[in-house]
């Protein structure tokens, strides 16, 4: 065994319990706090609609299939509703902040759970640190031309990560209704938008020509259905705060089920309304033009006014949305890894007035406040070089995650059926993870594409995953053979015991 090898794993050894290890009276998530409501504001917070439909919507029709995009939005938005028949079957038996690494290690083994756990801290905070870049790009962009100051990219993301690391110390419910009001309204101007097409179009103007498909799968197909599946990433969240609803084994499905209708519905929708607003012979070559005024120019021509100024501030503050629902969904899975002692232990510390995971998020604030510190002082461009490039290795990465966690329903439920049908448990999670596998290989035969730069760096990231994820299996079998005991309860219900707060389970 090599030196490097026995570092890793006495290193590992050395994150079991010490004299500095917290107490459990500090390290307990809150409980009963979060209802259906609270989870869907911070799942559909964390994929963001809005800027989504800005970012990503004019490239899948420049370079993808045109007028065809809405129905790739269908074929992902199936492909996932088949992951969620696992996943919230999963979420039932199992009420685990660790989500896809309990999921991996109670239906694949510890090996695997271990290198999905290293696979998710990668991804979502890759995907985290990106989303401040394109924060701060598009706060200085909009800053300069909506409202006229001008500061520095950098202080747009001082001024995000601050008020994240503001919300992250209280209880996670004032981060819920934070990210319920953005979504509010970006979802309403969009839905501004629809109108104004549909009635100037009449019903007639929104062709259902987009659906056939000699459009759908016309040249570009890989391209638009990888958007379409980078579009969802963060729909699989609920069931990081599964230990802080109220009833987990209902809130988390139910949470699951509306995000999913509700993004697709809404992608679908808005994505028809943008090409009908152009005419459906006339999308493509509109969105190749100039991607990045595709939907503002159609919603000045349709809405204009004042809606066109608060679209790009909109823009803005479903960005910053997102950001704070990924800074909470990677600290929960910190939380959940350093319980189980994949990662240092002292990261289960939460607040013991709020039940936040208040050193998970520190660990997490400080990692994304050095590498973006470290991407200024290099002179890096916030969304070229530091968005989309650590974005696009996080999106890779959830996919991935989707994919493992499908297999996992496969594997937990072949030996533990009872009450489960074939379709929910077998038919549904196989046929997701053939469709997330394809929507892998896509990303990764158009890797440049998704993250917009032509940086021999930027596009060999995704080595990281399987680094990151040998690492994580080796890890895991060192703690499973020095804590046998612990491991063998890895996956075990953890809602935290009623808190003197008053805060109990409903």
């Amino acid at each position: 065994m090599s030196d490097a090898y026995k570092r890793v794993v006495d290193h590992a050894g050395s994150w079991g319990p010490s004299a500095a290890t917290p107490t459990a009276a500090s390290t307990e998530l809150d409980s009963g706090v979060l209802s259906t409501k609270d989870v869907v504001f911070v799942v559909l917070g964390g994929v963001a609609p809005m800027a989504t439909m800005v970012a990503i919507l004019s490239l899948s029709i420049a370079l993808g299939v045109g007028a065809g995009v809405p129905g790739t939005y269908l074929i992902a938005g199936g492909v996932l509703a088949l992951f969620a028949v696992g996943y919230v079957r999963m979420s039932r038996r199992i009420a685990n902040a660790g989500a896809f690494y309990v999921y991996a290690t109670r239906g694949l083994g510890e090996r695997s759970g271990g290198a999905t756990a290293y696979v998710a801290l990668l991804s979502y905070n890759a995907a985290t640190i990106g989303i401040l870049g394109g924060f701060a790009y598009f706060a200085h962009a909009v800053g300069v031309s909506v409202v006229g100051i001008d500061l520095p990219w950098q202080v747009w993301a001082f001024i995000a990560f601050a008020l994240v690391a503001v919300l992250c110390w209280f209880d996670v419910r004032i981060s819920a209704g934070v990210l319920g009001l953005a979504l509010l309204g970006e979802v309403l101007i969009l839905l501004v938008f629809d109108a104004a097409v549909l009635s100037d179009k009449g019903f007639h103007g929104f062709s259902l020509e987009v659906f056939k498909p000699s459009f759908v799968f016309a040249g570009g197909f890989g391209v638009s259905l990888m958007l379409a599946f980078g579009s969802y990433t963060g729909f699989e969240a609920a069931a990081l705060y599964s230990e802080e609803a109220r009833d987990p084994h209902r809130t988390v499905p139910r949470a699951t089920y509306i995000a999913i209708a509700t993004i697709t519905a809404f992608y679908l929708v808005t994505t028809w309304a943008a090409i009908s607003a152009y005419g459906i012979g006339q999308a493509q070559a509109a969105a190749a033009r100039d991607p990045s005024v595709f939907l503002f120019a159609a919603n000045a021509k349709y809405v204009g006014g004042f809606a066109n100024d608060a679209m790009q501030v909109l823009v803005v503050t479903s960005l910053f949305g997102a950001y704070l629902a990924f800074t909470t969904n990677t600290a929960r899975y910190h939380f959940a890894l350093a319980r189980d002692r994949l990662v240092p232990r002292a990261m289960q510390r939460t607040h013991p007035k709020y039940g936040s995971p208040i050193a998970a998020s520190g660990v997490q604030l400080a990692l994304t406040a050095a590498v973006v510190t470290g991407f200024a002082l290099a002179g890096q461009d916030p969304y070229l070089q530091l968005g989309t490039s650590l974005y696009g290795l996080g999106v890779l990465g959830i996919v991935l995650l989707q994919c493992i966690g499908s297999v996992a329903v496969v594997g937990f439920f072949r030996r533990d059926s009872r009450g489960e049908s074939k379709w929910g448990t077998l038919v549904a999670p196989g046929l997701a993870a053939v469709g997330l596998a394809c929507g892998l290989v896509l990303m990764v035969d158009n890797y440049s594409l998704l993250t917009g730069s032509t940086q021999f760096w930027a596009n060999h990231l995704p080595w990281l995953l399987p680094v990151v994820a040998v690492l994580g299996a080796v890890v895991a079998h060192t703690v499973r053979a020095r804590h046998p005991r612990e491991a063998a309860h890895v996956g075990d219900e953890r809602p935290a015991p009623a808190r003197a707060t008053g805060n109990v389970p409903v």
